[in-house]
């Protein structure tokens, strides 16, 4: 199974939901917040944008780009997006096919990749609570 929504505005609605049950886990959340930068996310098939802003200390998601120059951006699709965070793709074997397009200083976030099973896991549940998991 790919990603499960391919209607742009619920695939956006399904990835920010996810994206901030990430952020009430503590060791993920920690990692973006040492991360001290304005991050983009392009996910495409649908097309789905939103920037991290970790800037300062605090932990924002948002749709709009904000103030400030993107330190690091990366651009996937929405099917390998799936595939990452159900686990069925290893992320840093993602960045060095190129699957993953980054740009800018993500060499951080390459480091979050130790943070993967824990995002799995709550991918998986979130998933199951909304009737797609299998």
């Amino acid at each position: 199974m790919g990603f499960p929504y391919r209607d742009a505005e619920q695939a956006k609605a399904f990835v920010l939901e996810f994206i901030e049950r990430l952020r009430g886990v503590d060791v993920i959340r920690e990692g973006w917040q040492k991360l001290d930068m304005l991050i983009a996310i392009h996910i495409k098939q649908p097309d789905i944008d939103f920037w991290i802003d970790t800037r300062g200390g605090k932990l924002e998601v948002v749709t709009e780009k904000p103030d400030g120059e993107e330190e690091a951006a990366l651009t996937l699709t929405a099917d390998l997006f799936h595939k990452l965070y159900t686990g069925q793709e290893n992320a840093m074997m993602a960045f060095t096919q190129r699957k993953i397009q980054p740009k800018g200083r993500v060499s951080g976030i390459m480091q979050l990749t130790s943070t993967m099973p824990q995002a799995v896991a709550v991918y998986r549940e979130y998933l199951k609570e909304k009737g797609l998991g299998r």
